[in-house]
């Protein structure tokens, strides 16, 4: 959801409860006092704050966790596992992110999407990382898999948000697989570059660099930036012809999982919306848990 239709959806709700407000007198007879609202019941629920929602976020989020199922695939609610099955942490980790998504302001319909898309039929693959660079621990348990593109601004901008969750997490690798897109004329050289870069130790110093220019990758300047690197200028030419059939391979492996675009980012190799940090650090808190 866009910041934009974010606060539209919260100055509806806003709205909506200031009408019912106006309106609710002409619901009870002359003379008859109104009846106090009953708060929503939810109890105490180990691991979850719930004191700061309101009484409608309350009720939303009771049914919800009353509605899906355990994360774990137990055969009872969230709800039920939650306060009998200490075992099954993953449904605590779900039931965290549906408290969040009920306080940003998401339709309940949106959120049982979401849900499902996430716990109950994720997508999942094989896809061949044997040539790809590996950044952190690469025995890591969690591996975090990005189809990028050095032009895309909007790959530019996850950059510092997987940066986060490598320094937080020791046991969280991440794996980088090009994915130059047809309408940026600059991406698939500067894949070719990054991937030349890499023959010679150097593909993540190289990485950053053109994602810090990233308006800026004619082949003068990639030569410019493998100098600046201290590569061997000659080697880095050759390599860097010879690495279109591996750039190819890369994005051949996302077409056969049928990306939507970039940046995509598989967590253990299912696909993962991943809109934040905090949203990335639950998918990640919920593998760990496994």
């Amino acid at each position: 959801m866009t910041h934009t239709a974010y606060f539209l959806r919260r100055a509806a709700k806003a709205a909506t409860l200031g009408l019912g407000l106006l309106l609710a007198p002409a619901a009870f007879a002359v003379g008859e006092a109104p009846k106090a609202a009953t708060p929503a019941p939810t109890g105490d629920i180990p691991g979850l704050d719930l004191k700061t929602l309101t009484d409608s976020d309350r009720a939303l989020f009771s049914r919800l966790i009353d509605k899906f199922p355990s994360a774990c695939g137990k055969p009872h609610s969230l709800k039920v596992s939650l306060r009998s099955d200490p075992g099954c942490k993953l449904s605590l980790v779900a039931s965290k992110w549906l408290l969040k998504l009920v306080t940003d302001g998401f339709l309940e319909s949106e959120i049982e999407e979401k849900y499902s898309e996430r716990y109950l039929r994720r997508s999942c693959y094989s896809v061949d990382i044997s040539q790809a660079p590996v950044r952190g621990d690469a025995k890591a348990p969690v591996t975090l898999i990005e189809f990028s593109d050095f032009e895309c601004p909007a790959c530019k901008a996850v950059e510092p948000m997987l940066a986060q969750v490598l320094k937080e997490y020791s046991k969280v690798r991440l794996v980088f697989m090009n994915y130059p897109l047809p309408m940026h004329p600059n991406a698939m050289n500067a894949a070719m570059a990054a991937v030349a870069a890499g023959k010679q130790g150097k593909f993540w110093s190289y990485h950053d660099k053109l994602f810090e220019n990233q308006d800026k990758q004619t082949m003068a300047d990639l030569v410019r930036y493998a100098m600046e690197s201290k590569l061997d200028i000659t080697k880095f030419q050759a390599d860097m012809q010879a690495a279109r059939e591996r750039v190819e391979k890369d994005r051949a492996e996302g077409k056969k999982i049928e990306l939507a675009g970039t940046p995509s980012i598989l967590i253990n190799g299912c696909k993962a919306r991943v809109s934040s940090v905090e949203e990335l650090r639950s998918y990640i808190e919920a593998e760990l848990s496994k």
